[in-house]
């Protein structure tokens, strides 16, 4: 009994240490968001068609397998975007479903001989296709070889020194490609940009494009809302301000291609889109070229998000084995001062918050169950655990507040309010859920599963209003 109440105690302490450390490189990233957001604001109220001129034609490469329900429009809202030069290579990696016979038929599609150098070795390419309807459409059929080996085919196949990397799930805004390119024209030595992803569902749809922003209707769907805000208008904006951004989602990325192509494409791992960003970053740091990563907050990508529970279960569990894969993969950068912002600040806090918090956490949760139930509860327990969960909501009001502010989406005060509630609800049942498929995660991982999970997709037509 007495060892037990001692490491009650000695646990407690380590969790209040944790727990301040944290808190304050929250705080850190919210107020270099807030003002990175201040100075952004203006610029986004700005006609950003007026540098059409001055743009660099783009490659979109779309990775789809098995994507029936939602390729049609996705594709079709990529083919209005408003951009001087661009072209959608879309990549079907051996579907099983109707994703092939769709595509064909809704863009007229004619086989065609493939004209591409390898320049990175994928899975035969069975069939080339293009469009009568688009002249600037490409598909690829090729056999299966998982997500990065389909965007690598699309790489190959690309003409332009620019390509953006786009789910086959999601819709970006006619603007998002003007946006998102914009730090390339500004700084030459930029090699990558993430966008904005935002979530689609409960919105009103029409014509491949978000008309009306509408919180959903579902309370699992309405939490990632609330996750998404926190993830990109505090953290990315924060990380990209000292170029230690260590994620770009690989819903919507905008990529040089010489940079990628220089360090072998992506790799055929569970976490393909952040082992990129991690190896550009090794590679530049080791050579001492200049470079940046970037996040443009303001470039608009519209996805689906699971609106179930075996669903998110299923993505949050991949997510966390990519984050360990990702982090293994590149454990000799960790706290190394050769890899500066990145080595000694992204990646200690992506290893100590992200990976381990959710079993700290969970420990935590354990802890003071076993002090409740033995009738020893100290007053510090309990006060952690209402600081976590307020620290929670605080950071959850600051994105919202963020968002509001600078872009102004969620226009109904009504809408405002029902995050703000969403925000304190998440503190006590969302939260433990997550962290608990994240710790299954963590030791599936450890005993070297690296399944890849699958997500029920539906047609956009049957969760957001098509006008």
């Amino acid at each position: 009994m007495i060892l037990i109440e001692k490491f009650i105690y000695f646990y407690s302490l380590f969790i209040l240490g944790y727990s301040i450390t944290v808190t304050a490189l929250y705080l850190i990233l919210i107020v270099v968001s807030w003002k990175r957001l201040r100075e952004f604001v203006g610029i986004i109220q700005t006609n950003i068609t007026s540098v059409t001129h001055y743009t660099k034609p783009i490659s979109i490469v779309v990775p789809a397998y098995n994507e029936e329900q939602t390729i049609v429009d996705s594709v079709h809202s990529f083919m209005q975007l408003d951009y001087p030069e661009f072209e959608v290579i879309v990549v079907n990696d051996g579907s099983t479903d109707q994703t092939m016979d769709k595509l064909i038929q809704f863009f007229d599609l004619y086989p065609v001989e493939l004209d591409s150098d390898m320049k990175i070795e994928t899975t035969p390419i069975r069939q080339a296709y293009k469009s009568h309807t688009y002249s600037d459409l490409i598909l690829l059929d090729k056999e299966n070889g998982g997500k990065a080996d389909a965007l690598n085919a699309g790489i190959n196949a690309s003409v332009y020194p620019l390509f953006c990397a786009i789910d086959a799930d999601c819709i970006i805004e006619k603007d998002a490609l003007l946006r998102i390119v914009s730090p390339f024209l500004k700084h030459e030595e930029t090699i990558a940009v993430g966008g904005m992803v935002r979530i689609a569902n409960g919105s009103d749809i029409k014509d491949g494009q978000i008309v009306k922003t509408k919180v959903p209707q579902k309370m699992i769907e309405r939490f990632q809302v609330i996750e998404y805000f926190r993830a990109f208008l505090t953290s990315r904006i924060g990380w990209q301000r000292y170029n230690a951004l260590m994620i770009i989602s690989g819903a919507f990325g905008l990529f040089k291609k010489s940079a990628v192509l220089d360090v072998g494409g992506f790799e055929r791992t569970i976490g393909e889109d952040m082992e990129l960003i991690l190896r550009l970053h090794e590679k530049f740091r080791q050579t001492g070229e200049p470079y940046h990563i970037g996040f443009a907050s303001d470039a608009v990508c519209w996805t689906q998000a699971p609106d179930s529970y075996k669903g998110l279960e299923s993505q949050r569990i991949r997510w966390h084995r990519g984050l360990f894969d990702s982090l293994n993969r590149h454990r000799k950068m960790i706290s190394n001062p050769k890899y500066g912002s990145v080595g000694l600040a992204s990646m200690p806090y992506f290893f100590l918050v992200e990976l381990l918090g959710p079993v700290i956490e969970m420990v935590g949760y354990i802890v003071m169950a076993l002090a409740i139930y033995l009738n020893i509860l100290s007053s510090t327990v309990a006060l952690i655990f209402l600081v976590t969960c307020l620290m929670g909501i605080l950071f959850s009001y600051s994105a919202i507040l963020f968002e509001e502010i600078s872009y102004k989406r969620y226009g109904n005060l009504k809408d405002i309010l029902l995050l703000f509630m969403v925000s304190i609800l998440e503190q006590f049942y969302y939260r433990q859920l997550t962290v608990w498929w994240r710790v299954k995660a963590f030791f599936n991982y450890s005993k070297g599963s690296k399944q890849w999970g699958t997500i029920e997709r539906k047609n956009f037509d049957s969760k957001i209003k098509n006008q």
